[in-house]
């Protein structure tokens, strides 16, 4: 006979005991010192990963002086010799749905072996997801079907790659030019990439465990165990209404160098269970693109006036932040950030070779805007940007018309601001041919202008359906993966009235920056494909290539050298200084503009002049406070006739000049045009940031760590603390080996309490849900709630969990939680005795609940006041309040609650400190239950402790 017992000791210990059932064989053996061996089945019960497990094996066979052993237990299991109990903690990896049990309990004459296994189950999977399912309709709104992708084996599903786009491993441009509503523009895998790995089982599969084992070119790299699908990473929708990817795929993270063409994948469900089943994936039918990089550089420029600090000059102020955030919208394997330090030209020419000087001329002799201006297009997009692109091409001199070579993928970026006629002009919101005029180099701004980089125009796709819909988001433009805070991003903002999803648009289509962990905009999946396609038909600059460049190659999976005419590099990526100007080789007009200081660049062997021959020539002659010299070939004829020249050239940033000169030798005689004199000093400069490949999310990380370290040491030890969203959301980026690694001790101590408290509070919700699952009666979850709840210190006793609270009131009158008209929060006159009147309670959030439905939390509804399920997420239900001023201000909007007279309401508006502002009976209660609980937990669980 098999039997069991379960208990429950505090929310994370599982006891539970059990018997051997029927023998099944025993060995007798009489001779001396023998034992006699039987062995029994043991019914063993499932654990959950991340609960403490503890389960008493009970037989009735053996009595005395008992000893146990176990021959197989898992890692994460031991058994006491004396009693039997085998106790641990399974930690996520160790989920499986099915581990061998094998103990042996002995007396002096009698040995018992029980035998049974053991199933550990994700934790996530008794976690409740209210959330709707995106990925389960289709652009019709109907049920999608899936895809099998699995060949070989039993086990049938869908398969994706998610890195800036949800992508299937093939066919991902399929064109249907009859009918383009039928055909697919998604970008493909990119190589050299860290991609979220997705499989969705077919809909008769409900696998205990999933893993998948990782090869490249049929040698074995890894298995991994996939995550639960509850334990997918959130979307970054954000509202009342929560919307995730999918309710039903597994996932991990593949490391970028695994994401390789040769990449082929088995997928095996219940690996350790006699009912495992696999599918293959080959590599044959995984379809990967490019290993590629994008190289962004940015600089601030005065034209005859300085240029402005202004905040969003993103990619300047926090160039780390903003090559990461960029990186995860396009599909690109490695992206490059430099920067330049501030310019100031207070001399300038341009193309037609008149020179404008501040101190003579004041400004440009003609009108500028926006779009327009001569220094606009001659200075700033020609001689600056895409003069330091063609220096660190390797081209010295080029004309004045903005077309030029475009050797590696290099976008050059400037906040520039001119002198002109009619005052002094901000140019921006202009983007393409390896130049970006900006304003702000964030929002969609800078994701458009970009695109125009790409070669993208507006709209793109637009004509090809009659809804236009590859112009905007849809059901199958995909989501994408912001790797660096692990969250998947959404393609649309959130639900619409009548319950259908609100789209984004496109970067070109109008569209807006990307929400809560973005500041820049979801390119749709046919843009991506197209921008793939242009940074992928690029080199990649790399000294250790005899060319000075590499190029992917799909069928090796491998760089290769790229044979090229172009210069040659003998440096890539140092700081440079680069030098900038224009000169008329016909004529005398010259300009040298002060050296221009960069952080990432490339440097040539240049090209001399010879000057013992006697052919017409010009050049730069360049000297240090070394007296070191370099001289620097340029053209000595116009590129184009209708422009005079410009010369670009980088020199190693320690060369620092102090001195450059420029010379023509027309007809045997030398002149020299202009000569301009440098400080020779560095300036500071922001750091490099290198995102992707082999250099991943680190300096972000870096960046973060210290972050988290200075606002955990702001924090009162002594007391509950809790994590506000910005912290949070950085936390919840990083494991907690990297968060042990890289913070100080005191910092990761702190951390560590933090965590506690949210692992209790999820170790709640998991057992609401076992309970919900297994049965439990009423009584039976009554009780280990209320042990649990103490056990974690989340409350002292029972009686937290009705609170007194206290009558919020003011004006002579009091906060009535009987809504009026259903909505909105009444101001009721306040009677003699207010013991009747409506109580609440202030949480360490600084959320308000009424004291008799917790788990709502006061809300701003448009400008007057209402309840909502108290969201952790949601800053416009936290309250500061100023028991001096007795003010209570938004969190979010930083308005007030104000008595309305005239209307007699509860409404915001802005602080003013007047008498209607004035709030008494504002209790705060120290209490962690009601500030670390979410509204809808909180809810399920009153329902489970006092459902009366």
């Amino acid at each position: 006979m098999v039997f069991g017992r379960i208990m429950m000791c505090g929310i994370t210990s599982l006891v539970i005991a059990g018997c051997g059932g029927s023998s099944s064989g025993e060995n007798k053996d009489n001779s001396a010192n023998q034992l006699t061996v039987s062995q029994h089945t043991l019914e063993v019960p499932n654990a959950v990963t991340s609960l403490t497990y503890q389960f008493q094996p009970e037989h009735d066979a053996l009595a005395g002086n008992l000893k146990y052993s176990a021959d197989t237990l898992p890692g994460w299991a031991t058994i006491d010799p004396e009693t039997g109990l085998i106790a641990g903690i399974p930690g996520p990896e160790d989920a499986s749905a099915e581990s061998p049990v094998s103990v042996i309990v002995s007396n002096d004459s009698r040995r018992l072996v029980l035998k049974g296994t053991i199933v550990v189950e994700h934790a996530e999977a008794f976690l409740e997801q209210p959330a709707l399912d995106f990925y389960s309709t289709n652009f019709e709104g109907e049920p999608r079907a899936l895809r099998n992708d699995l060949s070989g084996g039993a086990l049938a599903g869908e398969v994706q790659f998610v890195q800036s786009h949800s992508v299937a491993p093939a066919g991902n441009y399929e064109r249907n030019i009859g009918d383009e509503t039928q055909s697919r523009y998604m970008p493909k895998l990119t190589a050299l990439r860290d991609a979220l790995l997705l499989f969705i089982p077919s809909n008769d599969t409900e696998p205990t465990t999933v893993h998948v084992e990782v090869s490249v070119n049929g040698e074995p790299l890894m298995t991994l165990p996939m995550a639960h699908p509850n334990a997918l990473p959130e979307s970054d929708v954000t509202g009342t209404n929560g919307i995730q990817y999918s309710k039903q795929a597994w996932s991990v993270r593949l490391p970028w160098d695994a994401v390789r063409n040769g990449l082929s994948l088995r997928f095996v469900a219940n690996k350790d269970a006699g009912s495992r089943t696999f599918g293959n994936l080959p590599s044959s039918e995984i379809e990967i693109g490019e290993a590629s990089q994008l190289v962004l550089q940015s600089i601030r420029l005065g034209m005859l006036t300085a240029p402005s600090q202004v905040n969003g000059h993103y990619t300047l102020r926090d160039p780390v932040m903003a090559a990461t955030d960029y990186f995860q919208t396009l599909p690109v394997s490695r992206l490059v950030m430099g920067s330049y330090a501030d310019a100031i030209l207070d001399r300038v020419i341009i193309r037609s070779g008149v020179i404008y000087d501040k101190d003579i001329d004041g400004a440009s002799a003609v009108e500028g805007s926006v779009y327009s201006g001569d220094m606009r297009e001659n200075v700033a997009k020609s001689q600056v940007s895409v003069g330091i692109n063609m220096a660190n091409f390797g081209y010295t001199s080029h004309h004045m018309n903005q077309g030029h070579p475009h050797v590696f993928k290099q976008i050059t970026n400037h906040h520039a601001w001119g002198m002109y006629a009619n005052g002094r002009v901000d140019h921006g919101l202009s983007g393409g041919n390896g130049i970006g005029t900006l304003y702000h180099s964030w929002g969609n701004e800078a994701s458009h202008e970009w695109g125009h980089a790409y070669g993208l125009g507006h709209y793109p796709g637009k004509g090809l359906t009659d809804d236009g819909r590859w112009a905007v988001h849809h059901a199958d433009s995909g989501w994408g993966y912001i790797a660096h805070r692990n969250r998947m991003r959404a393609n649309l903002f959130g639900l619409n009235e009548d319950g259908s999803y609100n789209f984004k648009r496109d970067a070109m289509s109008g569209g807006s920056d990307g929400g809560p962990f973005s500041v820049y905009t979801h390119y749709t999946g046919y843009s991506a494909r197209f921008i793939q396609n242009d940074i992928a038909k690029f080199p990649v600059p790399d000294e250790n290539y005899p060319s000075g460049y590499k190029k992917w190659d799909t069928t090796t999976g491998q760089y290769q050298d790229y044979r090229s005419e172009h210069p040659v590099p003998v440096r890539t990526g140092v700081p440079v200084a680069t030098l900038l100007g224009g000169y008329d080789p016909d004529g005398t007009a010259a300009v040298i503009y002060p050296v221009f200081h960069g952080n990432y660049g490339n440097v040539f062997d240049l090209p001399e002049p010879d000057l013992n021959a006697t052919n017409n020539q010009c050049w730069v002659t360049v000297k240090n406070q070394s007296d070191e010299q370099k001289r620097i070939q340029i053209a000595a004829s116009r590129h184009n006739a209708n422009s005079i020249n410009q010369f670009h050239f980088n020199l190693a940033a320690d060369f620092r000049p102090t001195n450059a000169s420029l010379h023509c030798r027309r007809d045997g005689i030398d002149q020299m045009l202009t000569q301009t004199a440098f400080d020779g000093e560095i300036p500071d400069l922001p750091p490099v940031a290198v995102v992707g490949q082999g250099a991943a999310y680190q300096q972000l990380r870096e960046q973060d760590m210290v972050h988290i370290a200075q606002a955990l040491k702001a924090m009162d030890s002594n007391r509950l603390n809790i994590l506000d969203d910005a912290l949070a959301i950085k936390v919840a980026s990083y494991s907690a080996a990297e968060l042990k690694n890289h913070l100080p001790e005191a910092a990761w101590g702190l951390l560590q309490r933090l965590e506690k408290q949210q692992a209790a509070v999820r170790q709640i919700a998991i057992l609401l849900g076992k309970a919900e699952r297994d049965q439990w009666s009423s009584q039976k979850t009554r009780e280990h709630l209320l042990q649990a709840l103490t056990d974690n210190g989340l409350a002292q006793s029972p009686d937290e969990l009705v609170p007194i609270g206290d009558v919020i009131r003011g004006n002579g009158r009091y906060f009535d939680s009987n809504l009026e008209d259903a909505t909105h929060i009444a101001l009721t006159e306040l009677p003699d005795d207010i013991s009747n009147a409506s109580h609440w309670i202030r949480d360490l959030r600084g959320r308000i609940h009424p004291a008799d439905a917790p788990w709502q939390c006061l809300t701003p509804v448009a400008s007057r006041i209402g309840l909502a399920p108290c969201l952790d997420e949601r800053a416009d239900q936290r309250w500061a309040y100023n028991a001096e001023l007795l003010q209570l201000r938004n969190e979010a909007s930083g308005k007030c609650l104000d008595y309305d007279r005239s209307n007699d309401r509860l409404i915001t508006y802005g602080c003013s400190g007047n008498w209607n502002q004035q709030w008494a009976g504002v209790a705060t209660l120290d209490s962690p239950l009601f500030a670390l609980f979410d509204g809808p937990l909180l809810r399920k669980l009153y329902g489970a402790l006092l459902p009366d």
